[in-house]
């Protein structure tokens, strides 16, 4: 088993904070779902997780949101030498 430290891209993180600050209780819980099932998730063999996203030189996988009918698909790259993974987008759909 690989364990990574999970961090996130810049220009992921501002607007996914933004957003959580600027949310209701309901958005605030959507996204907190959000970021702790990919830490937890993506922390763990990443390089078997999702699907490869050549293109992208990523891999993209789907996050589960219990508490909405939101989808939620994250990309991201594994380095693995640095033993790190890198979320470099994430897609919301729904609501």
């Amino acid at each position: 088993m690989t364990r990574c430290t999970v961090v996130w891209d810049r220009n992921v993180e501002v607007p996914f904070m933004n957003a959580w600050i600027a949310g209701n209780s309901q958005t605030r819980a959507i996204l907190s779902e959000v970021a702790n099932w990919l830490d937890a998730n993506l922390a763990e063999d990443p390089d078997r997780k999702g699907e490869p996203r050549p293109e992208h030189s990523a891999r993209q996988i789907d996050v589960p949101i219990l508490s909405s009918s939101a989808h939620v698909s994250a990309t991201f790259r594994v380095l693995a030498d640095d033993r790190q993974v890198r979320v470099i987008c994430l897609i919301f759909r729904g609501s």
